[in-house]
């Protein structure tokens, strides 16, 4: 967990941004200085401030009070992606991640016999009037 004040992070997420002070100022409606108080840690932001300042610094507010590392880029793209999946597209990331973390996790892993082939447990079929897409050993009740 990052131990950082909140100034800091302010300022490490606005100069990520390619922001100035004064151009942060004009984007959550407060003066350069107030933005330079705020890095400082001379002055706090008020909530409908910080409300913007998440927006203007396209962070979380978790990532900016220190809570947790801030996303890369292409966790940000994966993520955004995610969101744009229908429930069937969702159930197919989950499932094969968490297959994979339990591949990661296993103490002993299948090696394939031959350069470049790869054995799946995991079956995938549509089932008639199954809200549920996957027929998989092990996967929620599957075969």
């Amino acid at each position: 967990m990052n131990t950082r004040k909140i100034g800091e992070q302010i300022r490490t997420f606005r100069e990520r941004s390619g922001l100035t002070q004064s151009q942060l100022a004009e984007k959550i409606g407060v003066t350069a200085s107030a933005v330079g108080n705020y890095e400082r840690d001379y002055s706090f932001p008020k909530n409908e401030v910080l409300n913007k300042l998440f927006l203007a610094l396209q962070c979380t507010p978790n990532e900016l009070f220190g809570v947790e590392e801030p996303l890369s880029e292409d966790e940000k793209k994966h993520l955004e992606n995610y969101k744009k999946l229908d429930e069937y597209g969702r159930q197919l990331v989950d499932l094969f991640t968490e297959q994979e973390l339990l591949r990661r996790s296993s103490a002993v892993t299948a090696v394939a016999a031959r350069k470049g082939s790869v054995k799946s447990k995991v079956r995938l079929v549509r089932r008639k009037g199954k809200r549920g897409i996957w027929d998989a050993p092990g996967y929620k009740g599957g075969r």
